[in-house]
């Protein structure tokens, strides 16, 4: 993020009067020794004073507060101090082990969030052990994700509606109504995909030990217990893709446009099998791996 765009966020924080606290995830346990991750199982040493300022990311500490409070602890200089702070509260960022919130004005935070927040800052959830609860909750994260888009949208909609005679109207309706059914063919799409690579490692492995993570402008799974198979990476794309192609022939039946873009929305996952994408080159790896393999044992 550049100096300008930063300068320009907080400027607007400080006229609403928001501002930036820390604190640590729920399935985050911090120890005198170490932080767990209990989604991932695993642990991250710690000294004493990383330590000691983990145990102050309590949501309503700014990093200014954390500053104040260990000056009176250590005798250290308030500018090396706030740079050992800032270095390990990045660090444990990285890891997804340390979130960032946004705190002031109820309203306005809700809508700050939904705006910029979301946007800056990462946020994790743990994967429900419901496989229904998994793509309820997958599917809440990356509508709120769009809400750019909704906005940037709803707008030119109302002007639209609102200007033009009722016998243009039915087409702009109808145009609008393609518009919304291949944008949510592509939100389903994309949360079946997730989906499926989830449901798909917890059927091979019984338990899978991971969050799903939402950064800035994408949601990924983030998980460690074991590779994801060759099967999982595979059906990921392909069966939101299967399930387009079969809204596709329907439609060159029944003649609906509305139909086919809900089968292209859908068909847009198949992409993925490319080996430019993720799933892609994990698939290009798993298929070298398995012929390198078999001339090896040769």
């Amino acid at each position: 993020m550049n100096l300008f765009t930063v300068f320009i966020i907080e400027k607007l924080k400080s006229l609403l009067k928001l501002k930036s606290v820390f604190f640590v995830p729920n399935n985050v346990c911090v120890g005198e020794n170490s932080v767990i991750d209990t989604d991932l199982n695993k642990s991250v040493k710690l000294n004493d004073v990383a330590y000691n300022i983990l145990s102050l990311l309590d949501g309503k500490n700014t990093i200014e507060d954390i500053v104040s409070i260990l000056l009176k602890k250590y005798n250290v200089s308030k500018q090396i101090l706030e740079r050992d702070i800032n270095s390990i509260v990045s660090n444990l960022q990285d890891k997804n082990l340390v979130e960032c919130k946004i705190v002031g004005n109820k309203i306005l935070v809700f809508f700050f969030n939904l705006a910029i927040g979301q946007y800056l800052h990462k946020k994790r959830y743990s994967i429900p052990k419901s496989k229904i609860a998994t793509f309820l909750l997958l599917f809440y994260i990356v509508v709120k994700k769009l809400f750019i888009m909704w906005l940037i949208t709803i707008i030119p909609v109302y002007f639209f509606i609102s200007n033009f005679t009722l016998d243009f109207n039915n087409m702009v309706n109808y145009a609008i109504g393609c518009y919304f059914v291949f944008i949510f063919a592509m939100i389903l799409g994309f949360v079946l995909h997730e989906w499926i690579h989830i449901v798909v490692s917890k059927i091979q492995n019984q338990e899978i030990h991971g969050y799903i993570l939402a950064k800035r402008f994408t949601v990924s799974i983030v998980k460690v217990n074991t590779e994801s198979s060759l099967l999982s990476i595979l059906l990921g794309p392909i069966v939101p893709s299967i399930l387009g192609i079969v809204f596709i022939l329907i439609s060159l039946k029944t003649q609906s446009m509305m139909t086919f873009l809900l089968g292209i929305g859908f068909v847009i996952n198949i992409i993925n099998l490319l080996p430019f994408t993720k799933d892609g080159k994990g698939i290009l790896e798993k298929i070298l791996m398995k012929k390198l393999m078999k001339g090896a044992i040769k």
